[in-house]
């Protein structure tokens, strides 16, 4: 018994080391050596500098190519051969409890391609003169107290490239006109076509935190106030969406599906509160139907815990049908993201008058 033990643990090892090696192996040496020439060494300094500012992938030579070795090497290890980070999570105790979690993996989400949240916009802490403060919204809006659906921008200044001719840092891409508010209104009229009424909030938050001297991490704290008071007017209201846009480059946030690109999507659920587990039901129910109509469109569901500087909590304790959902990245253009809102107006409606529908019916009568 104990040599059968002992070959069979041998023969394991052996088929690990085996794979490691070709795993490996097949990892283009110029980028992971700065030995040999000039150019093999300029291309190993910006795939490491890629490792923690993913604006340098954008003038990566190459990706890398995947193989069936290095693939069950990283299921049997959790390794990532060409992302050195893997290797220091593996190892050094906590860090792993610290770093953003993905709760659902869409096709091509891994360790390495998380979302990535912009910094403050150039023009931030600005004041500018308005004929009205951005934070009212139109009484005619409040006084409809029938709407399912409710779609705000904490960070509404959040842009695209292609949507601003001459901007090329992707730092930069924030405009006060041509920004993700344009997404929201276009789902928003998707959904009523649908038949859910829903009402698109469109307040300058960027604006409202310069006129109250506030930082742009307190975004979240501002947007807040107008989703309290939308609860307040609006009893109906059971959907809550925080439409933003991710920073990462196209070839993490662009799929094609049918011969048409796509941008991809993404939801996130903050965990700095104890009734969690609600907003992450809906956003996996959400990423399933996505997965089944629009497969490789949702990247999947992601955490963010109330630590490091993260908000953690995105007014999603205010209600358990409320989500973040990250639409794109700085290099999609308009007609990608038009059709992910399109699909994602597909994929809550088919939720909504599914599932949502017959749950307040059960409600109403228990």
């Amino acid at each position: 018994m104990f040599k059968f033990a002992a070959k069979s643990s041998a023969s394991i090892i052996a088929v690990f080391c085996l794979i490691s090696i070709i795993a490996v192996s097949s990892v283009k040496v110029s980028f992971l050596s700065l030995m040999g020439n000039s150019h093999s060494k300029a291309d190993s300094f910006l795939y490491m500098m890629s490792m923690e500012n993913h604006s340098f992938q954008s003038v990566l030579p190459q990706s890398f190519e995947r193989s069936l070795a290095r693939e069950a090497f990283e299921l049997m290890t959790n390794l990532n051969v060409t992302d050195m980070k893997t290797f220091l999570i593996s190892e050094i105790p906590g860090l792993a409890a610290s770093s953003p979690k993905i709760l659902v993996a869409g096709d091509g989400t891994d360790f390495t391609n998380l979302p990535i949240e912009s910094p403050p916009p150039p023009d931030f802490g600005l004041v500018e003169e308005e004929e009205q403060d951005p934070h009212v919204q139109p009484v005619q809006e409040k006084e409809m107290s029938d709407h399912i659906a409710f779609i705000y921008h904490s960070h509404n200044r959040e842009s695209y490239l292609p949507l601003l001719p001459g901007v090329t840092n992707p730092n930069h891409a924030s405009n006060k006109e041509k920004n993700v508010t344009m997404l929201g209104r276009r789902l928003g009229e998707k959904l009523e076509d649908k038949g859910i009424k829903t009402l698109v909030d469109t307040t300058d938050f960027q604006s409202l935190l310069a006129k109250r001297n506030m930082n742009y991490y307190q975004s979240y704290a501002v947007s807040r106030e107008v989703v309290v008071e939308t609860m307040k007017q609006n009893k109906d209201v059971q959907l809550f969406f925080d439409i933003h846009r991710d920073a990462q480059r196209k070839n993490v946030t662009t799929t094609t599906l049918n011969g048409k690109e796509y941008a991809k999507s993404l939801f996130v659920i903050g965990t700095g509160h104890p009734h969690f587990s609600k907003n992450l039901e809906l956003a996996k129910k959400l990423h399933l139907i996505m997965n089944r109509k629009y497969p490789g469109i949702s990247r999947g569901v992601m955490e963010k815990p109330r630590e490091n500087g993260n908000n953690g909590i995105y007014n999603q304790d205010l209600s358990e049908n409320a989500l973040v959902i990250e639409i794109g990245g700085v290099d999609n253009n308009l007609e990608e993201l038009n059709r992910t809102v399109d699909a994602l107006a597909d994929v809550i409606s088919e939720y909504y008058w599914g599932e949502a529908v017959e749950a307040s019916k059960e409600a109403k009568n228990p």
